[in-house]
């Protein structure tokens, strides 16, 4: 089916910003554009048809990083105004349950699969940092490949993001739930500078090796800011997806934080094909550095596939609280190597906040 994609600008806060919507009716106020194909209280199971038919999921291909743009000139401080930060919180008691109800067949290979690999419970003291805010420093291990990580918090916030690119061919992203069935990823994910919006925008929580174990679902609005359009520099690429359905009710959300500084200890997440051919997420932990006018860098081997990966600061498993996201993968630093470093947008005022507020996720 034919979908007619129209853009929306409008001023939020002193910043414009773009809504890709499909035939509805804007309301410049709330930014909220529904797309009237999609129901928003449709289970997910019941929009899986439709969605095998629009995307070739097993066909897509890792999305490829943008070209670097020099960021805009702004003061020291990065050019935003105050900080602010939540928390994450748990999916509702019994969501396991439920998902393994409604996809039974899923949860059967990955728990067969479970079987197959020898692995160690993960303690929160097994993943600290590196100690120093330099590129290429970093500790890069599997995710959610083991069983005690797909399942649980932060982990099955997170998932790959599916959509049709304008050149052709179904590609993938990297992607985390924020609260209100708010999913953030990276403004390249949703719109390709010189060709267009993304379209047909699927998630997929905690896929592994192609089981969608909480189920996949379809988008109803995206949202990007202008400067990213206009501009391109790694300061504006990030962005924010609806999704039909309640993927909140089933995995939870991330918290968040904006206008930190530049150098914290990070963790950071990605289905990356370059690792594992992109079948599970990894992660990197390192301490962050100043890259360019805000944007942040930080070691890590993840390359394209990683991108619109959350990085986390108070990375907490297992448990509600801290897991707040702080960046996005972008693409490669400035200043590390290619495949040992990469950078992100640093959240602020003036890029997340401004999405945010247009989302109602703050």
């Amino acid at each position: 089916m034919e979908i007619n994609y129209k853009v929306m600008r409008c001023s939020c806060a002193g910043i414009a910003m773009s809504l890709l919507f499909a035939s509805g009716i804007a309301n410049a106020e709330t930014s909220i554009i529904k797309n009237p194909d999609i129901q928003e209280k449709s289970a997910p199971k019941d929009v899986a048809a439709s969605i095998n038919k629009q995307l070739k999921m097993d066909q897509a291909t890792p999305m490829e990083w943008p070209e670097y743009v020099a960021s805009e000139a702004t003061d020291e401080k990065g050019g935003d105004s105050g900080s602010g930060s939540m928390d994450s919180q748990l999916a509702p008691l019994g969501a396991n349950d439920d998902a393994k109800a409604l996809y039974p067949e899923a949860w059967q290979a990955m728990e067969k699969m479970e079987k197959m690999v020898v692995t160690e419970e993960l303690s929160s003291s097994d993943v600290g940092t590196t100690s120093a805010a330099k590129p290429d420093l970093y500790t890069g291990y599997p995710a959610n490949l083991y069983s005690q990580s797909w399942k649980y918090h932060p982990w099955r916030t997170m998932g790959k993001l599916y959509f049709n690119k304008p050149s052709g061919g179904t590609s993938y992203c990297s992607a985390s739930m924020l609260k209100n069935n708010v999913l953030l990823t990276a403004a390249h994910c949703v719109y390709s500078r010189g060709s267009g919006w993304h379209s047909n925008l699927v998630f997929a929580p905690a896929e592994r090796y192609g089981n969608k174990p909480y189920g996949q679902y379809n988008w109803t609005s995206a949202i990007v800011l202008t400067n990213w359009i206009n501009v391109g520099s790694r300061q504006y690429d990030l962005a924010l997806v609806r999704l039909s359905g309640n993927p909140n009710g089933m995995v939870g959300n991330l918290g968040y934080a904006y206008g930190q500084s530049f150098e914290q200890s990070l963790f950071s997440f990605g289905y990356p094909g370059n690792l594992g051919s992109g079948q599970y997420s990894n992660t990197c932990a390192a301490e962050s550095f100043k890259d360019d006018t805000d944007a942040i860098g930080m070691g890590c081997n993840m390359t394209y596939g990683a991108s619109g990966g959350p990085w986390l600061r108070v990375f907490s498993p297992y448990v509600s609280g801290g897991n707040q996201a702080n960046s996005v993968v972008s693409g490669p630093s400035k200043k590390g190597t290619f495949g040992q470093s990469y950078v992100g947008p640093r959240f602020t005022s003036n890029n997340f906040k401004v999405l945010c507020t247009s989302y109602g996720c703050l």
